[in-house]
């Protein structure tokens, strides 16, 4: 991925969490595309990316051969939220993880949305367990039959992800 691509992406995230989470989430995007690990996905619109979504390396401590990702962040340019860019975005990157055969994908996001590509609620850990006062954002995809519900214990993120107050849903509406 090129200099310009990156920026695009960066860009994308910093424009759609707007003002208050903009910053924050655009050099959160972009320490997660340092990380070789990190699958991005985009769709462009107009010529240019119109919006992203990155999944990083998830692991469950007991089942180190568990091929999991967490969602975050997905953005989508405002000009370009309500045509269908999000839904493509989730589509598109849930036919890729399954591709690859990933066994399942967690988000810790807005329970509306992902419900409708087949997200439910879990009883997974989050790395810092203590800190999620609404469960019900705390989401999972399986992927591959079965193999999501042996999962149990600890988890843990990338490093960049590690960070405990992105884990934490207090102050979240």
């Amino acid at each position: 991925m090129d200099h310009a691509e990156i920026e695009a992406i960066v860009e994308v995230h910093r424009k759609a969490f707007g003002e208050t989470e903009g910053e924050e989430t655009a050099q959160l995007a972009k320490n997660f595309l340092d990380h070789p690990d990190t699958i991005s996905i985009s769709v462009k619109g107009d010529g240019q990316v119109a919006g992203n979504v990155l999944f990083t390396p998830f692991v469950f401590e007991e089942h180190p051969d568990a091929i999991c990702y967490l969602l975050a962040p997905c953005g989508v340019l405002p000009e370009f939220q309500g045509h269908g860019v999000g839904k493509e975005l989730i589509e598109t990157s849930i036919e890729h993880l399954k591709s690859i055969g990933a066994d399942a994908v967690f988000v810790l996001g807005v329970p509306t949305l992902y419900l409708r590509y087949g997200f439910l609620p879990t009883d997974k850990q989050t790395p810092y367990p203590d800190l999620l006062t609404a469960p019900e954002a705390w989401m999972e995809l399986a992927l591959t039959a079965g193999k999501a519900k042996k999962l149990s214990g600890k988890t843990k993120a990338i490093p960049q992800f590690m960070r405990a107050h992105w884990w934490d849903t207090s102050g979240r509406g």
